[in-house]
């Protein structure tokens, strides 16, 4: 079993928002969610926030705290195929277009650069000749 995609994190989550009410008979908080999987508390709320946005969870704050509440298990399997990347990826991936884009301009003002000296040494070298060249 991965237990690094996501769809098997989001059912795991579901299934502790289960237990958590069949033992305990009220809805868990994030909290509880992260002690029963073993998981920190920013990667629960990191899941709990994504599995709010796919409608398969909802969040009720009330009196200071988050209770979890599931709205519909059956969307779970719509996130089969969905590859999670963190916002540090996708930033990290817009870091390296810009600077692959600079890099290209950076050539393309070189090889400008080289293809105006050459003018100009070839100017200089024709004013050259022909300053020198007897009248």
């Amino acid at each position: 079993m991965d237990k690094d995609n996501f769809y098997t994190k989001a059912h795991l989550v579901v299934a502790a928002v289960r237990i958590w009410e069949y033992r305990e008979a009220n809805p868990p908080t994030v909290e509880n969610i992260c002690g029963t999987l073993s998981l920190s508390v920013e990667e629960g709320n990191r899941l709990c926030r994504k599995l709010k946005e796919h409608e398969v969870i909802d969040i009720i704050e009330k009196a200071g705290e988050a209770r979890i509440f599931i709205i519909d298990h059956l969307k779970l399997e719509t996130l089969v195929g969905i590859k999670e990347s963190s916002r540090l990826d996708d930033e990290l991936e817009n870091f390296k277009k810009s600077r692959a884009e600079q890099n290209l301009k950076i050539e393309t003002i070189k090889l400008e650069q080289a293809e105006k000296k050459k003018k100009l040494h070839e100017t200089l070298e024709k004013k050259l000749r022909e300053s020198i060249k007897p009248s």
